[in-house]
């Protein structure tokens, strides 16, 4: 990279993952996919109806469906915000409503708290859905120049394409540690395998922090200022 970010450090990576024939929601258009996400994400805050929650995620499964993406990494998308939401559902459950369901102890669960919590949770599936839907069935720089066009800050989109661009790098190093440490039996027993990841994420965070001092002074010796304000151009090369 010269001066600013290139997406084109991106395409490996990006060829690997799409580099098949597109089909579905893969075949349109960044930019489209990208107001859709956001119109779907706002009816579901604006007008939280169970019946509207349960259409949208129909419709964001549908177009994963059809665009055959990984049906196990749209899961990932839906277990990340699990037990959050699953503190929500209990959360409703026990402290609204009039209508015992079931009691244990002095904590009773509620019919109408019940039906709070999975209204909630129907509408955090719903956008995680449609997330699932965008990420998968799009390649990142496509987003990142979407996200240009639209008029996002400059800055926010450097930040982004930062972090998809270094996570791949932190990723492999943390594998290179993990191994080294599986090696000198760093994973013999459940507590040992405990404190040997925290070791692991210290050093992880150590080097990510070197890492960026040393791409800050990269940058700032070509001319770019600590706000970062060389435009990102995602046809540059």
């Amino acid at each position: 990279m010269s001066g600013g970010f290139s997406l084109a450090d991106f395409f490996s990576v990006e060829q690997r993952f799409y580099g098949r024939r597109r089909r579905g929601l893969a075949r349109w258009d960044a930019r489209l996919k990208l107001l859709l996400t956001a119109v779907a994400v706002l009816a579901n805050v604006l007008w939280p109806r169970r019946e509207l929650s349960l259409a949208l995620a129909g419709a964001a499964w549908l177009g994963l469906l059809v665009s055959r993406s990984s049906l196990r990494q749209a899961l990932v998308y839906m277990l990340a915000p699990l037990w959050t939401t699953t503190l929500v559902v209990l959360g409703f459950s026990l402290g609204f409503g009039r209508t015992p369901l079931l009691q244990w102890g002095p904590l009773v669960l509620y019919r109408e708290g019940l039906g709070l919590g999975v209204d909630a949770a129907l509408r955090v599936l719903a956008e995680m859905s449609w997330v699932a839907a965008l990420m998968l069935s799009t390649p990142f720089t496509e987003i990142l120049a979407a996200l240009r066009w639209l008029r996002v800050p400059g800055v926010a989109v450097d930040v982004l394409a930062a972090m998809y661009r270094y996570i791949f790098l932190l990723f492999e190093e943390y594998k290179t540690m993990a191994a080294a440490a599986k090696s000198r039996g760093g994973f013999v027993s459940y507590p040992r395998g405990l404190a040997t990841l925290g070791q692991i994420t210290a050093q992880g965070f150590l080097r990510a922090l070197e890492r960026a001092e040393r791409i800050d002074m990269a940058m700032r010796s070509r001319g770019r200022d600590s706000a970062g304000a060389a435009p990102l151009d995602p046809l540059r090369s």
